[in-house]
């Protein structure tokens, strides 16, 4: 038996990696895990980042009813390749938001094939199976990059860390409320995490007081998780998928349209953290959330899912 995952060769970002993690990981624990890549530009493959080898092959020739392909639920072009092939099937559904953005309804998926589905969260099983799923559902909660952990502990600076690509407006309307309302806090600085390697966005959220979870339409939502582990006071969105992690206790947590209670809550924590407040329980509450999700425990959801779907390696 083999394992694919379909995917474009791209290794970049967020599920890209997750994808990633999944298959070095399965083929440490004895499983023939690779990638087959199903590129649609005509280019080739990217380099596979280093540390990681690079088991893959492109096209679809050479299926069997022995193996599994695992799609993405927002790549059509993967879930067209090997349709018509006699390989057991599988939807890697990271973004249940996103759920029939290559599917039309949860029966395409059936008459696809999908015999079951992993996700990410609790919170995204728990919407596909209020939608009616009603097959197998293996949450596979994706491990927090020991980077953050380990930037932890340095100097901070009073300013506003955040990712802008989720809300590119909604961070700007955020940020002009709370100078508008607070001309005396215009000076504190905000910086954009983008582009950056994962080393260096753990220096940048380390070295930053705060976090503005920008998250939208979330099947988890890692950034705020990442903050936590280096320390930093997250305050913003859950996006959906942070209710999986998101409490009173380690973060100021709001809805999607609770942009100027955002703005309000930031003035007060930059008000505090001026006053002398540290913050301590906090970011140890933060901490604690982060390291729940270690690369033991994904590995452990990891080999149960495919315990369960394919049977030891």
């Amino acid at each position: 038996m083999r394992i694919f995952y379909v995917t474009q060769g791209v290794h970049r970002t967020g599920g890209q990696l997750v994808n990633l993690d999944h298959v070095a990981a399965l083929r440490v624990r004895g499983y023939d895990a690779r990638f087959l890549f199903v590129r649609t530009d005509g280019t080739p493959p990217e380099t596979f980042p280093a540390g990681y080898d690079a088991p893959w092959q492109a096209g679809v020739d050479g299926l069997t009813s022995e193996d599994v392909v695992v799609v993405g639920e927002m790549f059509g072009a993967g879930a067209q390749a090997v349709m018509s092939t006699p390989a057991r099937k599988l939807i890697h559904n990271q973004g249940p938001y996103y759920s029939f953005m290559a599917f039309s309804d949860l029966d395409a998926m059936r008459r696809w094939g999908a015999e079951a589905m992993i996700l990410p969260s609790h919170f995204a099983a728990g919407m596909l199976m209020q939608m009616g799923w009603d097959r197998p559902a293996h949450v596979v909660r994706p491990a927090l990059d020991p980077v953050f952990a380990a930037a932890a502990g340095g100097p901070r600076e009073l300013r506003i860390a955040m990712i802008p690509n989720r809300r590119p407006q909604e961070w700007r309307l955020i940020r002009g409320a709370l100078r508008s309302r607070r001309p005396d806090l215009a000076g504190i600085p905000w910086i954009e995490i983008k582009g950056l390697p994962r080393a260096e966005v753990a220096r940048v959220m380390a070295g930053s007081e705060i976090f503005l979870a920008t998250g939208l339409l979330e099947g988890l939502g890692l950034p705020p998780l990442e903050a936590m582990a280096t320390r930093a006071l997250v305050v913003g969105f859950h996006g959906g998928g942070g209710r999986e992690y998101a409490t009173p206790e380690n973060g100021d947590w709001f809805d999607d349209d609770g942009h100027l209670d955002v703005a309000e809550t930031l003035a007060r924590r930059i008000d505090e953290l001026r006053a002398g407040e540290t913050f301590e329980t906090r970011r140890a509450a933060g901490q604690a959330t982060a390291s729940a999700f270690s690369r033991a425990a994904f590995e452990a959801d990891l080999a149960a899912a495919w315990a369960a779907i394919a049977g030891p390696p």
